[in-house]
């Protein structure tokens, strides 16, 4: 190793003079006259080289310029990082037998190739047991660039046969130019976990980036501002037959996940997963992929919960799709996401596959959402069995105008056993090329071939634009969801809220070529008040029979604002 002026001899000197302070009064000097416990165990004392807790890779070699492969200096950086760990007399007092590592990695800026794997990070160069504790960090996100130049599948450059936990990786670019490299492999029976990774960057082809594998743990992990550009196969994977429900826990805070083709979460198993903010972009025209799949089941309970907040999302072809889901309890929620900007160069397509495997779906809600394209949602032979939820809570539609239009009921096995259609809800909802006689997206969409549906009946009052009923001659019209069933409707005009003379003559009709009244009332004097209730148990099954109109007739009083038409409605 070679001595080098700037931030490397700096931070020797430094980690030097706390080692000799941590020596005086730890030691020997604290355990005579400082400390309480007169038979403490002693502690061993890293002395000599490994006494640099700061570690610069120039320092052992390593070519910031990218010309020669670093990867003997990176190993030998490691063999130092796994040399300096030891007990831990504080985490011993508690009971917390892990190891403790020493030692922080800091990589300059430079392009820095590396051509063989687990060169960061190897599964047989590993401490004498559980290790917490390893800091490697970069000059910037651009600045310090770990080029994998590896040419093998099924290497990675980091690996992690369950021995480390408590592992940052801060403001690194990793580049490949192979789509048969994968970065991250972590096996874990209940030691690996815990990962933090600050303003990283992932760039380039890659097959897998994260690969989870194991029978517990490999969870508590964090990706903050984090980017992944280029093309990558899957982002973060696990496994249906080698991972496990106890893998639990991964935040993404401001991430980027914007790639010409390629998965960003496939989890083979349950996980608690929470996706804050960031954007999601498939930018090819033609390749895709699907950003979240949650494969799978039956999992384990309590291990299947997904919230997306406040994310961004382009879905620039039919082949790029939002999520596909296959879970069987928790919840899957979007709440305040945009999916829409690109509505308007593309027919509509399925961007979202929910799966019920003959079992239950999780609890589907989209609240507040900006949605484009279509959901599908699939039932399998025996699904009738179970009670399913879906909701969409104020949403708007970017390309569909009803609800039958934006989803999607198929079968997944050809049955008939239609009772299995999840009934799905839509509350204050609208679309976006709705007027303000339609888009009235209130429905129970299923319901009526859905075995168990809970059903909530809506209520719609009509008035003209100036607030009032319409005037003489002329109608107001709206359009109600396709396979709505009208139970009542009533027009009503309270005692002396008019007053000047006049009619009250008005009628609820539909829209079909020869048009069915629901309901009618007339006075010759409206000041005298005004009120009938028709239950004409009325079904919409059409588009003529969804649109509804409110007549005047020619002698009708105007304005009237204090009368109101209602008409309740299921489905």
């Amino acid at each position: 190793m070679t001595k080098r002026e700037g931030v490397g001899r700096r931070e020797f000197l430094i980690s030097l003079a706390a080692a000799c302070a941590s020596f005086l009064f730890g030691g020997w000097f604290g355990r005579q006259f400082l400390s309480s416990e007169k038979n403490m165990p002693d502690v061993p004392v890293m002395t000599g080289p490994a006494l640099n807790l700061a570690l610069n890779v120039l320092d052992f070699g390593a070519d910031p310029t990218g010309v020669r492969d670093s990867s003997a200096a990176f190993k030998n950086v490691f063999r130092h990082i796994v040399d300096a760990v030891m007990p831990n007399p504080a985490a011993k007092a508690v009971g917390d037998r892990n190891l403790r590592g020493r030692i922080k990695l800091y990589i300059p800026e430079g392009c820095y190739r590396i051509s063989q794997p687990e060169a960061l990070l190897a599964r047989l160069t590993v401490p004498p047991g559980r290790t917490l504790g390893m800091v490697i960090q970069g000059a910037g996100k651009g600045l310090t660039q770990i080029y994998y130049t590896n040419d093998k599948p099924g290497r990675y450059l980091m690996s992690n046969l369950d021995r480390w936990m408590g592992v940052t990786i801060s403001d690194l670019e990793f580049v490949s130019d192979s789509a048969v490299n994968n970065f991250m492999y972590s096996y874990s029976e209940g030691g690996a976990q815990n990962y933090t990774f600050e303003r990283c960057l992932w760039n380039g082809r890659w097959k897998q980036l994260f690969r989870l594998e194991g029978t517990n743990t490999n969870s508590e992990m964090t990706w903050y501002h984090c980017n992944f550009n280029g093309s990558i196969l899957a982002g973060v994977y696990v496994p249906e037959d080698k991972g496990s429900d106890q893998f639990l826990n991964y935040n993404f805070f401001a991430c980027h996940f914007e790639v010409d083709q390629g998965d960003f979460l496939v989890f083979g198993k349950g996980g608690n997963i929470n996706v804050w903010g960031g954007s999601f972009i498939h930018y090819d025209n033609k390749k895709g992929g699907t950003f979240f799949k949650l494969l799978g089941g039956p999992h384990a309970m309590g291990v299947q919960r997904f919230l997306c907040v406040g994310a961004r999302f382009e879905h620039r072809n039919a082949n790029s799709r939002l999520i596909e889901c296959e879970w069987n309890e928790g919840t899957v929620t979007f709440l305040s996401c945009d999916m829409s900007s690109l509505a308007y160069g593309q027919p509509a397509a399925v961007q979202a596959v929910f799966r019920s495997l003959n079992q239950k779906m999780p609890i589907v809600s989209f609240q507040s959402c900006m949605l484009m394209g279509k959901h599908e949602y699939r039932y399998g032979i025996q699904s009738w069995a179970f009670q399913h939820q879906v909701r969409y809570d104020n949403c708007e539609f970017a390309q569909a105008e009803s609800a039958e239009q934006f989803i999607v009921y198929s079968s997944v096995d050809g049955h008939e056993n239609s009772g299995g259609k999840p009934p799905i809800v839509f509350n204050g909802c609208r679309t976006l090329k709705g007027s303000f006689d339609a888009g009235f997206y209130d429905s129970n969409l299923g319901m009526h071939g859905s075995n168990r549906a809970m059903l909530t009946s809506k209520l719609i009052s009509i008035k003209d634009a100036a607030g009032s009923f319409p005037a003489p001659g002329s109608s107001e019209q709206i359009r109600l969801p396709q396979g709505a069933l009208i139970l009542t409707v009533r027009i009503i005009g309270p005692e002396g809220s008019v007053d000047k003379p006049g009619a009250a003559d008005y009628w609820i009709e539909t829209g079909e070529p020869l048009p069915r009244r629901l309901a009618s009332v007339f006075t010759a004097s409206a000041d005298q008040g005004f009120q009938v209730t028709e239950t004409p148990y009325y079904m919409c099954d059409s588009q003529e029979r969804c649109s509804i109109r409110l007549c005047a007739g020619p002698s009708s009083i105007y304005p009237n604002s204090t009368a109101y038409c209602l008409i309740e409605y299921i489905g």
